[in-house]
Parts: C-alpha cells; structure tokens; sequence
C-alpha cells in the first residue's frame, strides 16, 4: 500500500482509538507509517542509491520477492514480547498490525504478495534452493 494511503486511514482509525487510547494514539499512528523504513533501507542496501524517489518507484514497479525485516512474523513476535514488559511496546504493535492489516488488504486485491511473511521461511527456501543448484 502507498505510504498516503498509510497515512489517510491510519489518521482515521487512530482517530477513532483516542477516547480508548488518548495521546497513545500517536505511537499507533507513527508506528504504522515509520514500519515502512524497511523498505528504504532495503533499497539502499541492494541499489546503491539513496535516492527516495527512485526507491518509491522500485517498490510501486517491482514483481520480485523480497525480505523486509519490519514486516515478518518473527518482528510481530518480537514486539509482543516486549509489550509485556512496556505498554510503549503494545501500542507499537497495535500499529504495526495496523500496517500489516492495511497491505494484506491492498496487496490481495491485486493478487500479489511481494514478500516473505517471515526470515525463517525466506532462509529455509534460500538454503534450500543452494542444495539443489548443487545437486545438478
């Protein structure tokens, strides 16, 4: 999903949670958006380049399957932990499932899943994929 879209319906839904939540909302709402820095520093990683726009565009035009450390099973996991010890940690997942809420949504529509949904699966099917290019 397009960072503005992020932005539009996070702002509308935190809106919503402030009578329950109050000024927590913020975290919600920051959360949601800023899980996206995973995608720039991907990008800086694998194109060389620090260029915003180009890396907009690579991510809006690209097909290829990537790994995006923020949007895995195993970061979710993560943070539920630590919301057990801070609450500063449980609005962060609040809105880190938000996120995920909000591209699943987008990206079944269009009948495409760019990603891996967690690092584990994305090594076992990398070291997988080495036993069998050596087996040939």
């Amino acid at each position: 999903m397009l960072i503005q879209y992020h932005i539009l319906f996070g702002f509308i839904i935190c809106f919503f949670l402030y009578p329950v939540y109050g000024t927590n909302i913020v975290i919600i709402f920051l959360a949601s958006i800023l899980i996206d820095v995973d995608h720039y520093i991907f990008y800086i990683v694998n194109q060389k380049s620090f260029n915003i726009k180009k890396a907009h565009e690579f991510f809006v035009l690209s097909e290829s399957t990537f790994i995006l450390p923020f949007h895995t099973a195993e970061f979710l996991v993560a943070l539920l932990f630590l919301s057990l010890f801070h609450s500063f940690f449980f609005f962060v997942l609040f809105g880190v499932v938000l996120h995920f809420i909000l591209d699943i949504t987008d990206e079944t529509r269009f009948d495409y899943i760019g990603r891996f949904p967690s690092l584990i699966w994305y090594l076992a099917r990398k070291v997988n994929k080495e036993k069998f290019k050596n087996k040939e």
